[in-house]
């Protein structure tokens, strides 16, 4: 049922309000049937032309609508204070979920399913209680109640009512299990067309490069026409039975009257003549409700379709928590034992992998692309389990660790580098707000983004755009590095930290990195062995496994892979473009 679903979304103080919300509505659905019911005698005695007895009945219709009202502001009122409940709830839930689910998780389907479900399908599971419950519920309570009342003038009409009220709530039934067939697949086209509208504003850097303006937006206007397509099935399908239950409400009406004139003409007595038409009244009040109901039905069903997206979200296997988290380690050397991960069963990428990082060492990682150097990292973070083997900090598994004290652990430089919207300042506080001015220009030093200070007009109050597209690649490199280095972190991991920049930045942050040697277990990736040359000890990576380790020298005296991907680094960057008179060649390096 749609409440029960509602209240599991809820916290437990917000479920008791939304059961009180729901009482206070069965109470005004009630007394709306009574009061409505108080104008039956009303009209039938001044059909007769007694207005005394009218009269009479004038006083209790009135407190009948005064509480009404009441009722009905009290109902709305807690309606919208549990859709402000859901919506506080509903989006600390998710985020609070999201943050603890492992990277593999993201992929495009569940991050555009993620999107609508943050956007439009929280505002519609808020619809529910603020617009939608109390129709729902009227729609149940007043024809009954109105039923019964029917009862005590007339038992054929009252049966009679009771017979149609089966029929609409079939039709409306009915026209929700078509919807619902169509749903799902319209939903999914929604989601897949806000993916690619993104993905096309955000290629066309590229698209405009290569001359593909014009007609790089095929998978976006592919995915228009079949969210147009799905949106035209979901109306046609729709349709019919919104308009059947339409002219079944009609036909419904047309029978009671059609009753009530038999009865009419088997009894014409005056007063028998007034009765019937006062239960007319009646009538016309039990199909109301149930012919109002149907106007929301699409959004209820919508509503319904995006809390099962919620709860799918909240479904997702988040990583695991400790029941009792272990101490911080006071030691911050890393070790990997037999430690085998896969993005997938058909992609392994680390295949009984040992390793180990001595606290306050630095330890460059070197292999071609895909040989897993980067999942190392992001194993470290915590942003996956392995499938086997351990991970420890200081002798403490990972999975054993609170989260947050995991992160205060460790400071990530990773490939995609992302600014917030905001200051350079603020950027780089994100990694310690409560960083001193001497602190902050420290760290500014150590990445040289104090050259990108002073050149920037603004300094550190220089606005860095969304996601630093106000910077560029080596700018907002730079960026990430100060931001790791002011956290001041125990573990510092750079995953191509200096691939963005220019030979002589690069020469400087690296001789900012040895500057660090000895405050901080460093774990480095760089396809610019330079940088590697004086750390502690370099670890060579081939499909998933260390294959040689040692120092730089150590490694050149072997002559085995590391030599060999030095030799291919260097031929690659001996490479020139072709001219007229001559092919591309290998100049020697």
């Amino acid at each position: 049922m749609i409440l029960s679903r509602l209240s599991r979304l809820l916290s437990a103080n917000d479920g008791a309000r939304l059961t009180g919300y729901v009482r206070w509505s069965l109470a005004y659905c009630i007394a709306q049937g009574v009061t409505l019911a108080l104008a039956a005698p009303i009209v039938g005695a001044l059909l007769e032309g007694e207005t005394a007895r009218a009269a009479a009945w004038l006083v209790p219709l009135l407190i009948g609508t005064t509480v009404t009202w009441q009722l009905q502001y009290t109902s709305v009122r807690g309606g919208f204070e549990i859709a402000l409940a859901l919506l506080d709830t509903l989006r600390h839930r998710i985020g609070e979920h999201v943050v603890a689910l492992p990277l593999g998780w993201f992929t495009p389907a569940n991050v555009g399913r993620l999107s609508v479900t943050l956007g439009q399908g929280v505002m519609d599971i808020l619809g529910l209680p603020a617009h939608q419950l109390t129709p729902l519920m009227r729609a149940v309570v007043t024809p009954a109640v109105l039923i019964v009342t029917l009862a005590l003038y007339d038992g054929h009409m009252a049966l009679a009512a009771a017979i149609v009220t089966p029929a609409l709530a079939a039709t409306y039934w009915w026209a929700g299990r078509l919807g619902r067939s169509v749903d799902s697949s319209a939903h999914a086209a929604t989601a897949e067309a806000g993916e690619r509208m993104v993905e096309f504003a955000q290629s066309q850097l590229i698209l405009r490069a290569f001359g593909c303006g014009d007609h790089g937006h095929a998978a976006f206007d592919r995915a228009l026409v079949t969210q147009n397509r799905a949106k035209r099935r979901q109306l046609w399908v729709v349709l019919p039975p919104l308009l059947a239950n339409s002219w079944v409400a009609q036909l419904s009406f047309l029978s009671l009257m059609a009753c009530a004139t038999a009865l009419a003409l088997e009894d014409s007595e005056p007063h028998r003549i007034a009765m019937l038409v006062a239960m007319l009244v009646l009538v016309n009040r039990i199909v109301e409700p149930l012919t109002e109901v149907a106007i929301y039905s699409a959004g209820i069903r919508m509503a319904s379709a995006h809390i099962d997206a919620v709860e799918t979200i909240l479904a997702a296997r988040a990583l695991p928590v400790p029941t009792v988290p272990a101490p911080p380690p006071t030691r911050c050397d890393i070790a990997f034992h037999k430690v085998s991960f896969a993005y997938s069963p058909d992609l392994p990428v680390l295949d009984g992998l040992d390793l180990t990082l001595p606290a306050c060492t630095t330890t460059g990682l070197v292999g071609a692309s895909g040989a897993g150097k980067s999942t190392i990292l992001r194993l470290i973070a915590r942003f996956w389990d392995p499938d086997e083997g351990s991970i420890q900090i200081g002798g403490v598994e990972l999975h054993r660790l609170d989260r947050a004290d995991l992160m205060s652990l460790i400071a990530p430089v990773f490939q995609e580098t992302y600014l917030f919207s905001g200051t350079l300042r603020d950027n780089v506080l994100l990694g310690r707000p409560d960083a001193s001015e001497a602190e902050l220009r420290e760290a500014a030093g150590l990445s040289r983004l104090d050259d990108v200070v002073v050149r920037l007009p603004a300094g550190w109050d220089s606005p860095v755009g969304e996601g630093g597209t106000l910077l560029s690649g080596g700018e907002r490199q730079r960026v990430a590095v100060a931001r790791a280095l002011l956290k001041g972190a125990p573990i510092l991991l750079f995953d191509e930290a200096t691939g963005a920049l220019d030979p002589e930045s690069q020469a400087a942050v690296a001789d900012g990195l040895r500057r660090l040697h000895g405050r901080a277990t460093m774990l480095v990736i760089s396809h610019q062995l330079e940088t590697l040359s004086h750390v502690d000890r370099i670890a060579v990576l081939d499909r998933g496994r260390v294959v040689e380790e040692g120092t730089h020298d150590e490694l050149v005296a072997l002559g085995g892979r590391y030599v060999e991907f030095r030799n291919a680094r260097a031929a690659a960057e001996g490479w020139s473009l072709p001219t007229r008179r001559e092919p591309a060649r290998n100049r020697p390096g």
